[in-house]
């Protein structure tokens, strides 16, 4: 009768461990004990991330809640309040500790603004108030088309005292003015407000910033549909005089605000940063740009959380606020963890289903990056490994201030990212196997940025950056842009 029972003990363990094995949860794990060594295989670690990406997604849910609970999430908003306490507390729920770092930046409120056309029709136009565009006491003008809204244009075309109509259209051969150039040049020309045009049809306005500083814009300015431009342009050409009525509410107000923060203590205090932006534009859910991967950022802290809570270097995962209105969650980030020993900054905004990996002008990493794509053949990771740099996401502060950034290559449908920065950004245009797919790539590079201590840690001096971006062919751009802090 003992030797029966001993038996069946014996049975009931080796099912166990074999019904737990190939989920990639140790039995210490489950108990919430994380006091388990981390497994020294590498490939048997990317298989339990990958598994747990497609079997355990959680991220999609909690993009739903976001979405629909909160929706658009301006940074300084109840929305966006609302939304950081939903993921707060789906973090919690999930195992996580999630803290917040809080900061004040110069924000912005959008108001009841209207653009009346008064003659030679009474008509309401769709429009949306640039960022940082100040309160105005409403006016009267004459509408004047000002082409590019170049400092020629200006020069050759009568606008002092009128409203400027411009094309954001690109032309080939010709690099499109800045929103925030257009606005300045227009100021000083003496025109009393700015409209722009927006180059997607549709009844699309993309939203957008007037300047990235904080700075109240010296003229009222609008994204207005490409709709309306074109009937506007059409009577400026046919010599109808075009009479407008602007009245601006929106305004400049300081915000309190936070980054959220989990952490992942490893051996040392080398940190691995996996970031997105949590915030979005207003007027729609913000799912997309960039729900997305702030869904992607929680499925790879949970994971990585679990699967591998003991790593060789720290890992640290921000959902960094403000971006949209000039990444100031990200600037202040850095600006507080100036001293640390960071890696590699991973940065996902609007992800999608992944094709290979940018080094971002950081030899040292091809050849990891290089393996990686090599080793996923379950993955599309077509595109393979690039080393281009580009501008305006959260990368951007942590390449200024000379940390090396990655950002995964992606593919999103069509449908999906001609609706970003619009009310057309909606949960219903996210598809739940993309973040799959890529919460399990990420997590995996993330994973061995972690423990593969032969990567260095590099951290380039302000000449040694401001050379880097050169090369990069980023100095212009930065310029034009008022960011280029290195003179």
């Amino acid at each position: 009768m003992l030797i029966s029972r001993i038996c069946s003990v014996f049975v009931l363990v080796v099912v166990l461990v074999l019904v737990l094995a190939p989920t990639g949860h140790t039995v210490a794990q489950l108990s919430g004990d994380h006091s388990a060594p981390r497994p020294a295989s590498s490939p048997e670690m990317h298989q339990r991330l990958a598994g747990s990406a497609f079997l355990d997604n959680a991220g999609y849910d909690v993009l739903r809640r976001l979405s629909d609970e909160a929706g658009g999430r301006w940074i300084g908003s109840v929305e966006n309040e609302r939304g950081m306490q939903i993921l707060e507390e789906e973090l919690r729920r999930h195992g996580l500790t999630p803290r917040r770092e809080t900061f004040s930046v110069p924000g912005w409120r959008r108001g009841d603004d209207e653009v009346r056309l008064v003659s030679p029709a009474d008509r309401v136009l769709r429009v949306a108030a640039l960022g940082y565009v100040d309160a105005t006491p409403a006016f009267e003008a004459d509408l004047a088309w000002m082409n590019r809204g170049t400092a020629e244009d200006f020069d050759s075309l009568q606008c002092e005292g009128r409203i400027a109509l411009v094309t954001q259209e690109a032309q080939p051969g010709r690099e499109t003015p800045l929103r925030s150039e257009v606005i300045r040049v227009a100021a000083e020309a003496g025109a009393r407000a700015v409209l722009f045009i927006n180059d997607r049809k549709g009844g699309q306005l993309l939203c957008g910033m007037g300047n990235f500083q904080g700075e109240a814009a010296p003229v009222p300015a609008f994204s207005m549909t490409w709709e309306e431009g074109m009937r506007l342009h059409r009577l400026i050409d046919a010599g109808v005089p075009v009479r407008m009525r602007v009245t601006t509410h929106s305004r400049c107000v300081p915000v309190e605000s936070a980054n959220i923060v989990c952490t992942l203590p490893g051996r040392s205090s080398e940190k691995v940063i996996v970031g997105a932006h949590f915030d979005s534009w207003d007027i729609g859910q913000g799912s997309v740009d960039n729900g997305v991967g702030t869904a992607l950022l929680f499925d790879i802290a949970r994971m990585l959380a679990t699967l591998s809570p003991e790593n060789e270097r720290t890992v640290e995962f921000v959902w960094f606020n403000g971006e949209e209105m000039g990444l100031w969650g990200s600037r202040r980030y850095v600006e507080a963890h100036r001293d640390d020993a960071i890696v590699a900054m991973i940065n996902m905004d609007m992800t999608g289903s992944p094709r290979g990996f940018s080094a971002m002008g950081n030899d040292h990493f091809l050849p990891l990056l290089e393996e990686l794509c090599a080793e996923l053949r379950g993955y599309d990771m077509s595109r393979g490994v690039i080393n281009a740099l580009w501008t305006n996401s959260d990368h951007q502060p942590f390449m200024l201030a000379g940390f090396p950034t990655i950002t995964p290559l992606g593919h999103l449908d069509r449908e999906t990212v001609t609706t970003y920065h619009d009310f057309g950004d909606t949960f219903d245009l996210v598809n739940k196997r993309y973040l799959s797919e890529a919460s399990g790539v990420v997590s995996i590079l993330a994973f061995e940025l972690a423990n593969r201590i032969s990567v260095p840690v590099v951290r380039r001096t302000a000449a040694e950056t401001a050379a880097y971006l050169r090369a990069g062919g980023l100095e212009q751009r930065l310029r034009r842009q008022g960011e280029w802090p290195f003179d």
